[in-house]
């Protein structure tokens, strides 16, 4: 059995059905250059105050499906969720390319491209007042707590699996509420790098949650990668989503929402026993 379809099975075996994009792309300037974003809307209550927002920073192989269903669940949520591109419409289809795409993305035109669409959020429906969250997996995790770092001026920060600073004087900016999501068998990030972080944030006053899940390696979130986790992948969206719900105070989405992996919906509780 290959790859794929061992893939498929195991999606399967947990009742879950891969999210159709379901928003659309937009696009924004930032400095001499136009960036391509893929906007995710919730449905429309009526609900007069502006919805909170998130940025979804995407991981090292690009702005692909998976980066998409993810922002689609966060609108299922109730969030207005927007993915910039931050390779120019590549995708990174091996871990070679996807590699290279990273080295040679520029850190400070990162920061920029998620910078404006902070804003871009922001200056849709006149809602200068919307709260934000980042959040960002792998390669985009780091690039959102940089975000952060550098007067983005958003509510919250949630990093899957991405590296982080450690150092005081480096953090001493930040002022957005912190969630790490880690994997205790991930080679590239260690676990000294996190502990180091947590310890550096909490010495500051701060008050961060970070979780580290035992036995499961980097991108355990990722249905598409060998690493996936069925299991901790729901378990990792629940404590998201809780984690929004408490930082944002999101108006909670009607009807049924879309199932996450695992087969739990992505606004629902996890099963039971």
């Amino acid at each position: 059995m290959n790859r794929l379809a061992a893939t498929s099975l195991l999606l399967a075996s947990f009742g879950f059905a891969r999210v159709q994009a379901a928003g659309q792309t937009v696009s924004y300037p930032v400095g001499d250059e136009t960036v391509r974003a893929y906007l995710a809307r919730p449905a429309d209550t009526g609900q007069p105050s502006p919805r909170p927002g998130i940025v979804l920073v995407h991981h090292f192989w690009g702005l692909d499906s998976h980066t998409r269903s993810v922002a689609d669940r966060f609108a299922d949520l109730g969030y207005l969720t927007i993915a910039p591109d931050l390779y120019r419409g590549a995708i990174g289809g091996d871990p070679g390319l996807a590699d290279d795409l990273m080295r040679k993305l520029d850190g400070g035109r990162a920061v920029s491209i998620v910078k404006e669409a902070v804003e871009y959020l922001r200056n849709l429906d006149h809602a200068g007042r919307r709260a934000v969250a980042l959040v960002g997996f792998d390669m985009g995790g780091q690039v959102a707590l940089a975000t952060a770092l550098q007067g983005a001026g958003v509510q919250g920060v949630v990093i899957f699996y991405g590296h982080v600073e450690t150092s005081p004087e480096r953090l001493a900016p930040l002022k957005a509420e912190v969630l790490g999501i880690f994997a205790r068998d991930d080679h590239g990030i260690g676990a000294d790098e996190v502990k180091k972080f947590e310890e550096t944030l909490k010495a500051a006053g701060r008050s961060p949650t970070i979780i580290t899940y035992p036995s499961v390696g980097h991108s355990f979130f990722d249905e598409t990668r060998p690493d996936y986790d069925g299991p901790l992948a729901k378990d990792a969206w629940i404590r998201t989503r809780d984690w929004l719900a408490a930082t944002l105070n999101p108006v909670p989405p009607p009807g049924p929402a879309r199932p996450g992996p695992g087969g739990a919906p992505a606004g629902g509780a996890p099963p039971g026993p």
